[in-house]
């Protein structure tokens, strides 16, 4: 019998095309006036683009604020623009956090495929419906960027996009990347690590072997897991864990020191994998980085004979709050 039943193995083959597409969403859209920061809310998969914009934003001198509640902070005001991201549009946290905005007088653009945010919002990015939240951070994302550099908060150059979308497109690589670290986790719980820089890339693995392989997983960051986890494998078992370690030619040259003698230390009591991000530009080490994830995750699961794709355990808690 199939496992993958909805067929997310093409999904995130797919997922090239679906950043292509997805760049061109916010065509025409931007903000004016005096922008000086910047919240995106959301939950779950509608969430992690904003950990990304914060990445990509690393440089402005606009901070950027990840709000996964029902409230934004009390700083928002008329100067504050909110990204209210929903990939249903019924998200309960997000529709309160927008309505919270909305009284605060922010500047409001809303991402969602429809439901009650898209109903509710006056100012919309569309985007397809048909898919799970975390299969649709392309959708979710670069709509989000896309209104940014049209308003001229953000500066994303051509050349940057379309290294992304070429090294994307070499999908076998990542595929066979993907199924190695899957097989070397086998029935272990995986513990992923990167820069703080990368810390949400390593977030993005660790939730995606929670909902797509169904399976316990953490993350942590370099250099602040030095400074209390590594204490930790002292006590753990090579059969119980493994550790991965996502890892960038630019990251600081202290951090690269530190990965390489923290996997001496912790290799005498667990495996310890590494996955290199591609490309010279910032979108596609960070977009390389979670595409390898991805497919490692689906592998997963497959190894463990799970569907990929339904999360029967959320949608039975949802029912349960109404």
């Amino acid at each position: 019998m199939p496992i993958d039943n909805s067929n997310m193995l093409k999904v995130i083959e797919d997922f090239p095309q679906q950043c292509k597409t997805a760049l061109e969403l916010p065509k025409g859209m931007s903000v004016s006036g005096k922008v000086d920061k910047i919240v995106v809310c959301g939950m779950g998969g509608s969430a992690v683009g904003g950990d990304l914009l914060k990445i990509c934003m690393h440089d402005s001198k606009i901070p950027v604020f990840v709000v996964r509640d029902y409230k934004v902070p009390d700083f928002v005001d008329e100067n504050t623009l909110v990204f209210a991201v929903s990939y249903s549009g019924n998200t309960e946290e997000t529709l309160a956090a927008y309505e919270d905005a909305l009284k605060k007088k922010a500047r409001i653009v809303a991402v969602t495929s429809g439901g009650q945010l898209g109903s509710m919002a006056k100012r919309v990015v569309k985007i397809p419906a048909g898919l799970q939240p975390r299969a649709a951070l392309g959708y979710l994302f670069f709509p989000v960027l896309g209104v940014l550099v049209n308003s001229g908060i953000a500066d994303v150059k051509g050349k940057e996009v379309e290294e992304m979308l070429d090294i994307l497109s070499k999908t076998d690589e990542f595929k066979a990347v993907g199924e190695r670290i899957a097989k070397k986790i086998g029935q272990r719980t995986p513990i992923v690590y990167a820069s703080e820089m990368l810390a949400p890339v390593a977030y993005r693995w660790k939730t995606q072997f929670n909902e797509n392989s169904k399976v316990a997983s953490f993350c942590h960051t370099f250099s602040e897991m030095n400074h209390n986890e590594i204490a930790g494998f002292q006590t753990m078992n090579r059969s119980d864990f493994i550790a991965i370690f996502i890892r960038d030619k630019h990251d600081n040259e202290r951090i690269k020191k530190r990965m390489d003698i923290t996997k001496e230390i912790i290799s005498t009591r667990v495996d310890v994998e590494e996955v290199f991000t591609k490309g010279e530009h910032l979108l596609s080490r960070i977009f390389s980085g979670i595409y390898y994830g991805d497919f490692a995750s689906y592998y997963l699961a497959i190894a463990n004979r799970v569907d990929p794709t339904p999360v029967t355990v959320i949608e039975t808690l949802k029912k349960k709050l109404r």
